[in-house]
């Protein structure tokens, strides 16, 4: 996809860039790391912070600028953490947590199959109390989504329309890794939603304040590859 938005700074629309074209994929890991799953294979059901592969070209130490500031009002986020095993207390680190069902409590998690669309994800935010986030058409199959953000700015999420899940989960794998790290965002059935670069607490705060974790599934990239954080929501 093309660059949609350019980064800003303060006081200025803070975008998202849209994808570019997929990269090939390397299948190298860390030692001592499982090898990742083909990312052309059908989405799974996720693992704990599985690795989806790291794309050829990815920034290596860290992510591209957005020049973002996130909102100053983001809730402490330790209390909706556990451990793989269920246990409190867990570690803010990339395979040591996941996201606990107490954060998306009386929110229907069951998976979604068929087609969605801008309006799918702008009506979930209504009901959760995030106000008139309405979706602005930047062009055919990409919508951008702006969040209040510090002194009259925003942070803008791009929403990507794709053909169904399998192209929506590629769509998103290959933006947060080309973006590099820092980057993330969720997928929910055939809709990727890519946003603006963020500490993993940050992230992980703006997602749980929107309930973002419970409309769809939360990509971040690291340092090597983009990982699935396991939360109360997710597909086959």
């Amino acid at each position: 996809m093309s660059n949609e938005s350019k980064p800003s700074r303060k006081g200025e629309p803070a975008g998202a860039p849209a994808a570019s074209a997929p990269s090939p994929l390397s299948t190298s890991t860390s030692q001592g790391r499982e090898p990742p799953a083909p990312s052309r294979r059908a989405p799974r059901r996720p693992a704990l912070a599985a690795a989806l592969g790291l794309a050829l070209g990815t920034p290596a130490c860290s992510g591209i600028d957005a020049g973002v500031e996130y909102p100053g009002d983001l809730p402490a986020i330790d209390r909706y953490l556990l451990t793989p095993e269920n246990g409190p207390e867990a570690p803010l680190a990339l395979g040591e947590f996941k996201v606990g069902p107490e954060t998306c409590s009386g929110i229907d998690t069951h998976p979604v199959t068929q087609k969605l669309s801008p309006e799918d994800l702008s009506r979930f935010l209504a009901a959760q109390g995030a106000g008139n986030i309405t979706p602005k058409l930047a062009r055919s199959n990409l919508y951008w989504f702006d969040f209040p953000a510090r002194d009259k700015s925003f942070v803008r999420l791009r929403l990507a329309v794709l053909d169904d899940a399998h192209r929506a989960t590629q769509d998103l794998h290959d933006a947060v890794l080309q973006h590099g790290p820092g980057w993330w965002g969720v997928r929910r059935s055939n809709l990727a939603v890519l946003a603006p670069k963020a500490s993993l607490r940050e992230a992980m705060a703006f997602a749980i304040k929107y309930k973002l974790v419970c409309w769809g599934m939360f990509t971040y990239a690291a340092n090597d590859d983009a990982y699935v954080v396991p939360g109360p929501y997710a597909e086959l």
